[in-house]
């Protein structure tokens, strides 16, 4: 009981910043359909945009300051760090819920209903990207919107973690691994190896492979958490 109402706290604690969880990304996401809708006005082609992967950029940058914002104010609202863990994954795989919903609905719409708004506009569905069913596609958004959050969040619990020298270290040993992996693959000629199978496999698909880097991120951001100072 005391759990859930600690867990209770961390929730109302964050309705206070819902126009940054979800009004915020969608005046971004609209302002950049007007301006294509403007745009499709006014071509006589069919208008094919990526404007929707605003909202998943901004997921990626609610993760790397929700935890610098909110986390010092929570415990100094007597929070526990893991009350605080829980809490955020509850609230944000709330919003990645809603948010793919929301997004499913305007593919539908956009695409059966508006015909392309009237333009030839393709904003909210795109070819390939949205041909799996409805059900497959709420799949997909929701967790690659859950995915790019966490991928911010443990970067920033690194930083809560470790500091500015420890952010140094680990971005100097990705830069280092990634450069030799692609000298690797490219001095090996691997690179049509790795790609090709991707060719064939649906973006349902590979999405859903991301979902156990997910669970990884989730689980060393509460380790990271748990030795954290404020």
């Amino acid at each position: 009981m005391n759990g859930t109402i600690r867990l209770n706290g961390v929730l109302r604690m964050y309705m206070k910043f819902k126009l940054f969880l979800l009004f915020v990304p969608w005046l971004i996401v609209f302002s950049s359909f007007v301006v294509n809708l403007i745009v499709g006005y006014f071509v006589t082609e069919e208008v094919y945009t990526g404007g929707v992967i605003s909202i998943y950029v901004y997921m990626l940058i609610a993760g790397l300051i929700v935890l610098p914002q909110m986390f010092p104010f929570s415990v100094g609202l007597s929070m526990r760090r893991k009350d605080f863990y829980y809490g955020t994954l509850v609230v944000m795989a709330a919003v990645s819920v809603i948010t793919a919903a929301l997004l499913v609905l305007l593919s539908v719409i956009e695409h059966e209903w508006a015909s392309g708004w009237g333009v030839g506009l393709h904003f909210f569905h795109l070819p390939i990207w949205n041909d799996a069913p409805a059900i497959g596609q709420f799949w997909m958004m929701s967790s690659l919107l859950l995915h790019v959050f966490m991928l911010g969040f443990v970067i920033s619990s690194v930083h809560r973690r470790f500091g500015k020298m420890g952010m140094l270290i680990l971005t100097i040993v990705s830069f280092l691994l990634s450069s030799l992996a692609v000298l690797i693959a490219t001095y090996n000629h691997w690179w049509e190896t790795i790609f090709s199978p991707l060719l064939e496999k649906t973006p349902l698909e590979i999405v859903s492979w991301l979902f156990p880097l997910t669970i990884v991120y989730a689980l060393i951001s509460y380790l990271l958490l748990r030795k954290s100072t404020v």
